[in-house]
């Protein structure tokens, strides 16, 4: 297993799987293939293909896996904008590691 927010992109083979908590808001993108996205603590799962992304929200366990097949996925981050941003990044923080609101698909 690899640690998943380590670089930017990332290439895998079918079954590899890749982990890590995120610190902050940051978007998977499918560049190509199909991942199964899952978060701590959250009942639903996402499958993922290409051309489909997934907002991450700070701090949260995110598992990344690979459907067979090569996949190639992306994470860049978020900009926060203003007081709003802030505002978001510090009540995630002070709800902890066991509060878990629904994230976005796109």
């Amino acid at each position: 297993m690899q640690t998943l927010f380590n670089q930017q992109s990332h290439t895998l083979s079918g079954g590899s799987v890749l982990s890590g908590v995120t610190e902050q808001p940051l978007t998977l993108k499918v560049v190509s293939g199909r991942v199964w996205v899952t978060f701590e603590g959250q009942p639903e799962d996402h499958w993922l293909h290409a051309g489909r992304s997934l907002a991450l929200l700070p701090g949260r366990v995110v598992v990344v896996e690979a459907d067979p097949g090569n996949s190639r996925i992306t994470l860049s981050g978020q900009p926060q904008r203003g007081t709003a941003g802030l505002l978001r990044i510090l009540l995630a923080r002070l709800r902890g590691p066991g509060f878990h609101p629904a994230t976005s698909v796109s």
